[in-house]
């Protein structure tokens, strides 16, 4: 019986093939005619229905034939190229349009990026100039002292409200602590009141307490006598039984220590004659033990003489075979050296030969390796003088190099003097060219870049005051400008340093025109252009600083006007 919880032997599966069909030849011809029968019926039927749609097809080019009369509906070849053509030109013509359109609109939008462009970097740059600049800087300093301005009144208000509050708790404060005083007297002398009248029942009931203390204290002692008499009785009688009982224990102890006495004399008997018994069973033990000592000694001294006996007889045996192979070994020891000295000295020839053939091995090598070196130092040799004349070929050809090179940088700057005394011809050609002050140019634009930076200086502290920012680095701005360009300040020139050459426009200390020079007119034709446009720009400065003067004012004006209101 096999358990399944017990190792099984493996079974292998066997397969079995399933037995043939065996059918009778009547069922083979039928099922045979069945099936060819199916495949002739599903023929006839697709042939059945390509005839239907054949005669279809017919039926339909018929009626087409009636409807259109013999009429040929398809187009030409040339009809439809021509269609194909106007197609495409209309495809054209509208991708043209469109390309145009795009093109134009994005010519368009470049055209105004790029002015957008050129607005925002001509702004940039005139903000970039060293008057803007400052102004800018000025600008971003009087946002911040605003906000630091605006920082300092919130805190200001802050303590303010806080100051005030503080004040205002304090008030509490006094209110709840003198509020806190007068109910802490109510409260004590209410405490007094409670506690007079409270001693007064305490004292009333220290009295009781006494009383019933002092009764209670006398009972107490009479039942303690009592209880003191009781024990005294009981304590007697306890000793009266103690001194029974061990006078009983000691009379008990006395009857078994002697019995215990009659025990050991007894015990001790029984011990003796122990002893005795084994003292004698000993001697006999060591008795008998030593004569079978005795009976082995003598036995082995018989068996070692036996043995000595039978040694000494094999002996007398053995003698002559004993002689008779020691010589035998010496002479196969004799013959063996002979043959070893034979081989040695075969062997010493051996050696001899390979040593001499290694020998002229290594003559051969180290011939051929000198003819190797020999031919490898000829090669080097051949290098190196090859190298040399390349080299002395590349520094020529370097020296031929610089010293072209060299030529034409001669040539450069023999080219680059000309042009440079060219450009000094023309331009002293141009500076003494009558009917023009380069002066009087630069005096102009440094009044038109002062006039633009006290315009914009105007607008930015404009625009600042409407904000409710600070004018301090505005006007340092301002100021720092007119006293590094001499805005404002009257010219006085010493009298050493009068001249009378006519150098740029006059002014204020100059010497009198002489009769020999040319009128002004003559000298500068535009000169009455000038002077107007020169009055003009001096003019806006003026307004410009008038403006910005106004507005200071204004600032200090409301400064003080805060702060008699406060």
């Amino acid at each position: 019986m096999q358990y399944c919880w017990l190792p099984q032997e493996r079974r292998e599966p066997v397969f079995r093939e399933k037995p043939p069909v065996v059918i009778s030849s009547s069922r083979f011809q039928r099922i045979r005619a069945n099936a060819s029968q199916a495949a002739k019926k599903e023929q006839l039927h697709q042939q059945l229905m390509r005839n239907e749609a054949d005669e279809k097809l017919r039926i339909g080019g018929e009626e087409l034939l009636r409807k259109f009369a013999g009429r040929n509906l398809c187009i030409t070849r040339e009809e439809e190229c021509a269609r194909e053509l106007k197609q495409q030109q209309e495809e054209y013509l509208e991708a043209k349009r469109l390309a145009e359109e795009e093109t134009k609109a994005s010519r368009l939008e470049h055209q105004k990026t790029r002015k957008e462009r050129i607005e925002a970097a001509q702004k940039l740059l005139e903000q970039l100039r060293p008057g803007p600049r400052e102004l800018q800087c000025a600008r971003l300093q009087s946002e911040v002292l605003r906000s630091v301005n605006v920082q300092r009144e919130v805190q200001a208000e802050f303590a303010k409200a806080t100051q005030q509050q503080q004040e205002l708790d304090r008030k509490i404060f006094q209110e709840q602590v003198l509020r806190g005083f007068e109910e802490a007297q109510q409260r004590h002398k209410e405490q007094c009141q409670q506690l007079a009248e409270h001693k007064k029942e305490l004292l009333h009931l220290i009295a009781d307490r006494e009383r019933e203390r002092q009764a209670t204290k006398a009972k107490e002692l009479e039942e303690a006598l009592q209880e003191r008499e009781r024990n005294e009785r009981m304590l007697k009688d306890q000793r009266d039984k103690e001194k029974e009982e061990l006078a009983s224990k000691q009379r008990q102890k006395r009857e078994g220590a002697l019995a215990s006495l009659v025990m050991s004399k007894q015990r001790h008997l029984r011990l003796q004659m122990l002893e005795e018994v084994e003292q004698v069973q000993c001697d006999v033990h060591n008795q008998a033990k030593g004569r079978l000592e005795k009976l082995k000694r003598d036995r082995a001294k018989e068996r070692v003489e036996q043995r000595i006996r039978r040694n000494e007889k094999l002996a007398k045996e053995l003698a002559p075979r004993l002689h008779y192979s020691a010589r035998e070994d010496e002479e196969r020891h004799q013959r063996q050296l002979e043959e070893m000295r034979k081989v040695h000295s075969a062997e010493q020839a051996k050696k001899r030969e390979v040593r001499e053939q290694a020998k002229n091995a290594r003559l051969a090598i180290q011939k051929e390796e000198e003819e190797l070196a020999r031919k490898i130092r000829q090669r080097a040799e051949e290098e190196r003088r090859e190298a040399v004349k390349l080299r002395l070929q590349n520094d020529l050809t370097n020296v031929q190099f610089k010293k072209q090179q060299r030529q034409e940088h001669l040539q450069r700057i023999t080219k680059l003097r000309r042009e440079l005394d060219d450009q000094v011809k023309k331009r002293i050609e141009e500076e003494t060219r009558p009917g023009t002050n380069y002066n009087r140019e630069a005096q102009l634009e440094e009044l038109r870049e002062d006039a633009f930076f006290f315009e914009y200086a105007h607008q930015l502290m404009d625009e600042a005051n409407a904000k409710g920012c600070p004018l301090k680095p505005f006007i340092r701005a301002v100021g720092q400008y007119k006293n590094e360009n001499r805005i404002g300040a009257e010219i006085r020139i010493p009298r050493h340093m009068v001249t009378r050459l006519p150098m740029g426009r006059r002014t204020q200390g100059d010497s009198q025109p002489e009769d020999k020079e040319k009128s002004l007119g003559k000298l500068e034709p535009n000169a009455e252009e000038l002077s107007k446009e020169e009055q003009l720009q001096r003019q806006k400065i003026e307004e410009s600083l008038k403006k910005i003067e106004s507005l200071i004012l204004q600032e200090s004006n409301a400064k003080k006007d805060a702060k008699i209101s406060k």
